[in-house]
């Protein structure tokens, strides 16, 4: 089990949950068939929906400049890097990740 953050943009919410190292629970927990990946950090990285724009995903979340330039649809799942191509704890808190989001957002259906 692994230490994570889930954002989820439909609740406005960013909670600490732990998941099994299992790419499977990465798909049930954010709610996808195909997910992508986008680094946060040199020790962080966010899995999300990889169809999230072309399925219907109505909420999303924006993160700063830096971190991440465009929106991204449906829920973010952020796991730590263990450097070796597998994941670990993450390696920031709710509060860390609270301070790099930008906004939610709603998309146009």
């Amino acid at each position: 089990m692994n230490k994570a953050i889930l954002i989820n943009p439909s609740q406005l919410s960013v909670t600490e949950i732990t998941v099994p190292d299992h790419y499977t629970a990465i798909q049930d927990v954010i709610g996808c068939r195909c997910f992508t990946c986008v680094r946060i950090n040199e020790k962080n990285v966010a899995y999300c929906d990889d169809e999230g724009l072309i399925n219907g995903t109505e909420f999303g979340t924006t993160f700063v400049e830096y971190v991440y330039p465009d929106s991204i649809a449906g829920n973010i799942l952020i796991l730590g890097d263990d450097g070796q191509g597998g994941s670990c704890d993450t390696f920031l808190s709710v509060r860390d990740v609270q301070k790099i989001i930008s906004c939610f957002v709603q998309f146009k259906q």
